[in-house]
């Protein structure tokens, strides 16, 4: 194995563990809120005043940090190390006194903006969602130094910190919720923006360690700057159409009953637990690498690594994709039914996941695809893929819901997923020519395979064991635990009778980082 395959392999399963942390934080998060506010219109009113800065401006913020990876890796690899971190000083500090002109004019228009797009909600829920979002909208300024702070360590090959970030946020988020009889909802929103300034004060001590230096810097004649810029607004229109997914939906849900827009919330944050364990971790380490690759115009080493990505979100997310579908009640169960979420939210909920779930290998492909445009500077490319997906998500949305209620907008959110990715992979192979995916399409028949068997094995389990104690919640968890074990193993055996080598990979890695984080303990 090359050192850049080690590198990244080592940086990946340390991501990876550190992503079900700060996952399994946002998960205790979520069950908080949940077993306070249940689905009512309280929740939906948060969920709704997050949505503009969250969807729109987060999206740009979020761009910024996109294009800079690149960029910045562009100068570490042409010029110095010193350019660079000036290039990161001066990109933080302008995007921070745009955050806050826009949080500013966006909290003062707060009532105008939820009047014209809230239209489903009575007016108790309108003004209170307005009243929120004028809290809300000032942790986008946080928010924008810390995507820069991520892009810059993650650039430097600190992987690990810009995912333990979710902690300090979410514990500031749950202890929020314990004070709901003093400050109620109000109380939630605040601790939002208190949580993501949390997150810079976390990154800033080992950003400054890897040679990050803050000095006040306005000159936007710099040509990296104006690079910055240029490359920005296609990632902001194609990340923003496709967040457009996510507003379209609670648009809709809004029409619905109590309920399905929080339902449709809390299915989300479980599959941004399931899925993008590994799709953000796989990801967030495969992008400054094949930025460098470009930089350094290591072609094969580019696609190699591509494909090895691929592969192992499909190993990966179709048994996923397959437990969730079998389980996703007792899963709803497992993690919100407690509380105000009552067996009604766990049937909502849980609808919204198994549909969501259909989607999963499509969400995680899609990212790869998405961040190996940027890593090459064509950010035109994933925009213009990203409108059609979006106009085609619309679509699908308008005439679901009317069948499948809130499960519709979900199973459209799914289908585009597929549709992104066939767009992205059809102009890539133009772009750099052809990639050779066979052993994509091998590796995906016999994880399906597995899968199907894994199902299968789950099934059975769920009707022959039935684990009881006097403790509800402890029954839950032990037959999820004991279901959920003999998929792994079922699953695990026939992929390593069917050879996959990606596997094999993926196996004898996992035992090197956990021995290493063994050793770690023991220290």
């Amino acid at each position: 194995m090359s050192d850049s395959a080690k590198r990244i392999t080592k940086a990946t399963f340390f991501v990876i563990v550190a992503t079900i942390l700060s996952k399994l934080f946002g998960f205790l998060r979520e069950v908080v809120l949940g077993a306070f506010y249940g689905t009512s219109y309280k929740l939906d009113s948060l969920i709704a005043a997050q949505l503009l800065p969250g969807v729109f401006f987060a999206s740009i913020l979020a761009s910024f940090s996109t294009t800079f990876i690149p960029i910045y890796n562009e100068i570490l690899v042409k010029e110095s190390k010193e350019k660079a971190s000036k290039f990161a000083s001066k990109s933080l500090f302008l995007i921070v006194i745009a955050a806050l002109i826009v949080a500013v004019v966006g909290s003062f228009l707060s009532p105008f903006i939820v009047k014209t797009i809230f239209k489903g909600f009575d007016e108790s829920a309108k003004n209170l969602t307005w009243q929120l979002m004028r809290i809300t909208f000032f942790y986008i300024i946080f928010l924008g130094a810390n995507y820069i702070l991520q892009g810059f360590l993650q650039s430097n090959e600190n992987f690990v910190v810009p995912v333990l970030v979710g902690l300090p946020f979410n514990v500031i988020i749950i202890f929020s919720a314990f004070l709901k009889k003093e400050f109620d909802i109000y109380g939630v929103a605040v601790a939002f923006v208190l949580g993501y300034f949390s997150m810079v004060l976390f990154q800033m001590p080992f950003a400054i360690k890897k040679g990050f230096k803050f000095k006040l810097d306005i000159n936007l004649r710099d040509p990296y700057i104006i690079k910055l810029f240029k490359l920005v607004l296609p990632v902001f229109i194609g990340s923003s159409v496709m967040s457009l997914n996510s507003f379209v939906d609670r648009y809709l849900a809004s029409f619905l009953p109590e309920g399905s827009i929080s339902a449709l919330n809390f299915a989300d944050k479980l599959n941004g637990v399931v899925y993008g364990i590994f799709s953000s971790s796989i990801s967030a380490v495969i992008y400054p690498y094949l930025s460098r690759f470009f930089s350094s115009e290591k072609k094969d080493e580019f696609k190699k690594y591509l494909v090895l990505s691929i592969n192992s979100l499909i190993l990966i997310m179709v048994p996923i994709t397959a437990a969730v579908l079998v389980l996703s009640r007792e899963i709803v169960q497992f993690v919100y039914e407690r509380g105000a979420f009552d067996s009604r939210s766990t049937y909502l909920t849980s609808g919204a996941l198994m549909f969501f779930s259909l989607g999963y290998l499509g969400y995680a492909v899609r990212e790869i695809l998405s961040r190996t445009f940027y890593s090459i500077q064509d950010t035109i490319t994933p925009m213009k893929n990203g409108i059609l997906a979006v106009a085609i998500n619309i679509v699908l949305n308008i005439v679901l819901v009317k069948y499948l209620k809130h499960k519709g907008l979900a199973l459209g959110t799914s289908i585009v997923a597929y549709v992104s990715v066939f767009l992205l992979m059809r102009s890539l192979f133009k772009k750099i020519g052809k990639i050779e995916l066979k052993s994509s399409m091998i590796v995906f028949v016999k994880a399906l395979f597995a899968s199907f068997v894994m199902v299968v094995s789950i099934v059975l389990a769920k009707n022959l064991i039935q684990i009881k104690t006097p403790v509800t919640f402890i029954t839950k968890v032990t037959n999820l635990l004991i279901w959920g074990f003999v998929g792994v193993i079922s699953y695990s055996t026939v992929i390593y009778l069917l050879k996959i080598k990606e596997a094999q990979w993926i196996l004898e890695n996992s035992v090197k980082v956990l021995k290493k984080l063994k050793g770690l303990a023991v220290k």
